[in-house]
Order: C-alpha cells, then structure tokens, then sequence
C-alpha cells in the first residue's frame, strides 16, 4: 500500500533543512507504528519519496510525501497520529492512498505556484516590472548546477505572473507560477530576473502541479483525501 500525504511547513520550521525534516518524518513514522516498507543493504530506510525540495527559509502550504507500507492500513485518524509526532508549524491537510506504482513526485511535477510579498517598494514599481518580465522574449540568468557554472534563457520557465490590487500589511503581493522542467528555477533566482529593489518579507509555495491529460492538477487537493487525481498517476 502506498500513500501520500500533503502538509504545510510554516513559521520557523521553514528554517529547517530538507535532510532535517526527513529525519524528523522517519521518527514520527515510528511513532505512530506504521507498517513501513524498507530498502535493503547494510542500513536499511524507510520508503519515503518526497516531492521537490523546498528551500531553507521558505515556507509552504503544500508539500507531499509518499509512504511505502507493508499492509493495508485505516486511514481514519492516521493524520492525528501523525501530527502529534511532528513540529510545530508542520500539519497535515489531507492523505490519501494512491496505486502502488505511480510515478514519482519528483518525476511528474512540472510546475509550482509561488507567493512572494514585498516590502519598500511601490505597487506600480510592482507592476512594471511583472510587465517587462512578461514583454521580454529572452532573459538571462547565470547560475550554478552541480559545481557547474551555466548561462540560461529562462524566460520560458515563468508561465504566470501577477501582483494583487491591494496591499498585505504594507507588502505586494507577487504570485508566479514557474516551471521545474527541463531546469528548476529557485525562487530567488525568479527574484533575481525580475530586477525589482525590494524586501522580500516572505516567501511561500502554493501548490506543486502536475500535468495529466493535458491539464494541470495537484498531487492531492488539501482538505479533500478521496480526491482520485493521484490514482491516474498509475503506468
């Protein structure tokens, strides 16, 4: 049985580094006595397959984890169990089972929304410079992958961009939606090709997409467990 969980990662936690919070994952798993599935070798681990990671210091109302297990289990109550063992500022908002041989998170996810607020700087400074990212053919963007410095266009890596009418606490409000394949872009390097002499107060993933049936949906919908999206992951 395989299943995937959506949680948030807000507030101070954000801090925590991704091998951190997995670590914090495979304790709770014990507490809660799942019957986990293991690799094999000299030490054996947990099956657990996340989705892409999130940078330190952002926060995140939609990260997933997928769970290998030996037996069927109840789902009732399984979020409860699992929440106590976790920290503060981590919560689950939905579970659901999904075909034992779906593909990866990792694998399908080809876009994520973002929100960014911005604070010491004007909605129309906003506005202007969402318009000449949006009006720009090719944007350069230097950076490095793997102890390798490279030169990209990314331009095509920014599908949606906006900013809200109205200020939040005194910060505009940026949303994009920028795409993770063929080349992740990090959000300060979105930041970066944006050019704008602001704050950034916070930063915060909305939801991570997949494309199925030439539509985009997410993993799994929060606040609805039988949402059957992840069953069509299935080869």
């Amino acid at each position: 049985m395989r299943i995937r969980i959506r949680f948030t990662k807000l507030g101070k936690i954000r801090f925590l580094g991704h091998r951190d919070l997995a670590r914090c994952w495979e304790r709770t798993i014990r507490r809660a006595q799942l019957p986990m599935a293991y690799s094999e070798g000299f030490s054996p681990r947990p099956k657990t397959h996340y989705g892409l990671a999130l940078s330190t210091g952002c926060e995140s109302v939609a990260e997933y984890i997928d769970l290998d297990l030996t037996e069927a289990i109840d789902l009732d109550g399984l979020g409860e169990r699992l929440s106590a063992g976790l920290p503060t500022g981590v919560d689950i908002m939905s579970i659901a089972e999904i075909p034992a041989n779906a593909d990866a998170l990792q694998a399908v996810v080809d876009r994520c929304t973002w929100e960014f607020e911005l604070v010491g700087c004007e909605p129309a400074a906003a506005n202007n410079a969402v318009e000449a990212m949006l009006a720009s053919e090719e944007i350069s963007l230097t950076f490095d992958r793997k102890s390798k410095s490279v030169t990209e266009n990314v331009r095509p890596a920014f599908l949606e961009v906006s900013t809200n009418d109205s200020l939040r606490d005194n910060a505009v409000v940026l949303t994009a939606v920028i795409a993770t394949k063929p080349r992740s872009i990090r959000p300060t390097e979105f930041l970066q090709c944006l050019g704008l002499d602001a704050e950034v107060r916070r930063t915060c993933r909305q939801e991570q997409w997949m494309t199925i049936d030439g539509m985009s949906q997410p993993p799994l919908a929060a606040g609805d467990p039988l949402r059957p999206v992840a069953a069509r992951l299935a080869s």
